[in-house]
């Protein structure tokens, strides 16, 4: 899912690249973890992002999510900085991760 629009101060002033996209949810099922559909959803992703004219496209990866950091990683995209949020009551960090478009 990608979000349109102005981002919370904090995260706009870690970003490099403006105007910027969220992705904000990228998921894939499991039993199709490592068969490519994620690689092909995120070229969908990129291209959906470029033609509302994004110059960047950011996300949130939690701090212990490895496996998608390196992913996130694999396609381009650079830690550049953190956001903190609750989880109901539960502090939650992740990592500002961004990709410049065209770059």
């Amino acid at each position: 899912m990608l979000v349109d629009g102005p981002h919370e101060g904090a995260i706009a002033a870690q970003l490099t690249a403006a105007p910027s996209i969220e992705l904000s949810k990228f998921y894939v099922l499991q039993e199709h973890h490592g068969g490519g559909v994620a690689a092909g959803l995120m070229t969908a992703t990129l291209a959906a992002a470029a033609e509302r004219g994004a110059s960047g496209l950011w996300l949130g990866v939690n701090e212990f999510n490895a496996r998608a950091q390196r992913f996130y990683g694999k396609h381009g995209f650079v830690a550049v900085g953190r956001k903190s949020f609750l989880l109901g009551t539960s502090p939650q960090n992740d990592h500002v991760m961004e990709l410049v478009l065209g770059a």
